[in-house]
């Protein structure tokens, strides 16, 4: 038993989507982490369009990566030129943030999976918070 709780909550107000589902969950130090995604167009697209309260719009990969930092110039291009010295390749980006100066979050899909100590590189580089790879 991991003390895992799951609560389903229902709501008809999605002022961006038509529907949406989020998954939330509460981390071991007590972090609360979320997603949300949706399903768009006619062909229902898959999307990620929340992720930790940062809107996003973001189509899920089979390699992803996350890092929160502190916004200031020049992490996207750290983030890129490390990736890229490593050959991994970025697929797409987006990058939200709360407010300018704040807190920011970089979203990656990426074309192979990311090494765990490239990934602590870069969380290191970076002075992020967190650095954080999926793989689905």
């Amino acid at each position: 038993d991991r003390g895992v709780e799951v609560t389903l909550t229902t709501t008809e107000d999605s002022p961006d989507w038509r529907n949406v589902v989020q998954v939330r969950g509460t981390m071991a130090d007590g972090s609360v982490v979320s997603v949300s995604g949706t399903l768009t167009g006619p062909k229902h697209i898959e999307r990620i369009v929340e992720i930790n309260g940062y809107d996003m719009e973001l189509v899920p990969t089979e390699h992803m990566a996350f890092f929160s930092y502190e916004d200031r110039p020049g992490i996207v291009g750290v983030v890129g030129r490390l990736l890229g010295d490593a050959g991994v390749n970025i697929a797409g980006m987006q990058v939200g943030r709360d407010v300018k100066g704040g807190k920011a979050l970089i979203a990656l899909t990426v074309d192979s999976a990311i090494p765990p100590a490239l990934l602590d590189v870069i969380t290191t580089e970076i002075g992020a918070e967190s650095g954080r790879r999926v793989e689905l």
